[in-house]
């Protein structure tokens, strides 16, 4: 296999890659505000200003962290779909395996998420950013939304922006439950929470 030349554009994303996990680890052991970016570049093997050369400032480095996050649950999600022609309704287990599996996944994301979001509170800058993020991500699940139904022929949904609005509340609550009551927040509780949104989500045409 031929190995492919390390250009300035590959060795910029292995930084970048490479500074997001140190990013994902200190966060994790320190919290949002207990991080700083000294100690994410020091876990990196780099200095500061190779971290300053990828992200403007603490936020920016928090907020691609958690955007690299939601997209890779959006590959996971779009390949449990492309998985199998069953209807999703029909494969609750799956799709509860794989956000039992999303929601346990080392790094205190549930806890993170939910720091940053008081914190965006109080901050405006912080606020829109994190506000973006989220409208990012409701757009990427309401895409998947109109898919499959175009796939499975169902009717269209009236507004799939508003119905991915309440499935991402409905599994970022059950992140924190999971945070405080790992027992109650289990494959069962998140199959049934499945269940629920698979019969709201239309009629066949």
């Amino acid at each position: 296999m031929a190995i492919e030349p390390l250009t300035p554009e590959r060795r910029r994303q292995q930084t970048r890659d490479h500074l997001l996990a140190a990013a994902a680890q200190v966060f994790a052991d320190r919290g949002f505000h207990g991080a700083s970016l000294d100690e994410v570049a020091a876990v990196a093997g780099f200095t500061k200003g190779a971290v300053y050369s990828n992200f403007k400032n603490k936020e920016d480095l928090f907020l691609a962290l958690f955007k690299a996050n939601y997209d890779r649950e959006m590959d996971a999600l779009r390949a449990t779909l492309e998985a199998s022609e069953v209807p999703p309704e029909s494969r609750l287990s799956d799709f509860a395996a794989l956000i039992w599996e999303q929601t346990r996944q080392p790094g205190n994301f549930g806890v993170l998420y939910q720091e940053f979001w008081l914190y965006a509170a109080r901050n405006p800058a912080a606020r829109e950013e994190l506000t973006r993020l989220e409208d990012e991500n409701v757009r990427g699940i309401a895409e998947v939304l109109v898919a499959e139904r175009k796939r499975q022929g169902l009717v269209p949904l009236e507004s799939p922006e508003r119905v991915a609005r309440v499935i991402a509340v409905l599994f970022h609550g059950i992140g924190l439950l999971g945070v405080l009551q790992p027992e109650v927040a289990d494959e069962e509780l998140i199959e049934t929470a499945i269940a629920l949104v698979a019969r709201g989500l239309g009629e066949a045409t």
